[in-house]
């Protein structure tokens, strides 16, 4: 009997080792959840925009014609305004400035002996560039370094070379230049105080805007005209026969922006040139792409001044407006219209891309060179 239940247990226990060991349960299958299909990016705004780098991969590309449009002329706008901001440091800013760039253009025909005032000459341009006119950021007057010889002679080899009268129009400019004295502080454009009463001395003579602002404020008055056409269209709503419908209408907050800038221009000149707003027309403070004109038209249009000291503005790629024939002619006559505006290279050097700027600047053409 104890036999049979040994013998039983050793079975039962050669069967309980072949048994296989249980296994965990499978884990559940994941949940298969449909992926989301990301939406279309929507076209990035003009605000939103940061400044085109130099290499012209950015999100200019991404822009539809028409913001692109408007991105040139806005361009041309800041170019203009930046122009006429010079004659607000001194009415003879730019007339100082051609001179020597005229000088520089020169060079290859000034024999080498008489060039050493040129290197004075390129370095005081750039300060002048930076500084936006003949005094910098504390008001103190800008002067050329070297001296009036050394300059003359320059001037003299350009004449030898073909390039005459630049002696005699650096000659008008030499105090401006090299002296101290003159023209120590930058104009102030206030009216002069009436001489105290019971006394013989002559009231002093109203400032006048300098030569040529005039015209500078035309031109910078018709790109933001141009600029009218091309502003953004958004989704509005408005009402027809007593009915709110949705409809594409020029974004109102780029139309005001634009329409502020125009009434502040239509200023007297004096006036503007009082104004502390007309700080802001300078690069260095409306971007190179000019993104700041609509950004700031709320200051500039409540004669805000700008807080401190602007940036110098950077190399960057050039806007190259692409023209064409307009479809709708009256009889033979042609006239162009801006078809497309591409990117272009950036310029080799910040000179050459201050010559682009200044010639754009003034000009009411669609020049790109």
């Amino acid at each position: 009997m104890q036999r049979s239940w040994v013998l039983a247990t050793l079975v039962a226990s050669g069967l309980l080792a072949q048994t296989p060991p249980t296994e965990p349960a499978p884990a559940p299958a994941p949940v298969q959840v449909p992926e989301a299909k990301p939406e279309a990016p929507a076209p990035p705004k003009l605000e939103d925009l940061k400044p085109i780098p130099a290499h012209g991969v950015d999100l200019f590309g991404q822009l539809r014609p028409s913001q692109r449009k408007l991105r040139y002329h806005l361009h041309r706008a800041a170019l203009s305004a930046h122009e006429l901001g010079f004659f607000r440091s001194h009415p003879r800013s730019l007339e100082v400035r051609e001179a020597l760039q005229d000088l520089l253009k020169a060079k290859p025909v000034i024999p080498e002996k008489v060039q050493a005032a040129l290197p004075a000459v390129e370095s005081y341009l750039v300060k002048l560039r930076a500084n936006h006119g003949l005094y910098d950021t504390t008001g103190t007057k800008l002067l050329l370094e070297g001296s009036w010889k050394d300059l003359q002679q320059a001037a003299q080899g350009a004449a030898k070379g073909g390039t005459k009268g630049l002696e005699s129009r650096l000659a008008k400019l030499k105090g401006l230049l090299l002296d101290p004295k003159v023209d120590a502080a930058a104009p102030s454009w206030a009216p002069p105080e009436a001489p105290a009463k019971g006394k013989k001395a002559k009231a002093l003579k109203a400032p006048k805007a300098p030569e040529g602002f005039t015209e500078q404020k035309a031109i910078l008055a018709l790109w933001l005209k141009r600029s009218q056409a091309w502003v953004d269209n958004t989704r509005q709503e408005v009402e027809v026969k007593g009915e709110k419908k949705t409809r594409s209408l020029p974004d109102p907050a780029q139309t005001k922006a634009l329409q502020d800038l125009l009434t502040w221009l239509e200023k007297d000149d004096l006036d503007l040139l009082r104004d502390p707003a007309f700080a802001w027309l300078d690069l260095g403070r409306l971007g190179v792409e000019g993104d700041n004109l609509l950004a700031q038209a709320p200051a500039i249009a409540a004669s805000k001044a700008p807080e401190g000291a602007p940036i110098e503005p950077h190399v960057t790629a050039s806007l190259e407006p692409v023209m064409g024939e307009a479809k709708l002619a009256k009889g033979e006559e042609k006239r162009s219209v801006l078809n497309e505006v591409k990117l272009g290279p950036a310029p080799a050097t910040p000179a050459d891309m201050w010559t682009t700027f200044e010639a754009q600047a003034r000009s009411r053409e669609y020049l790109h060179k």
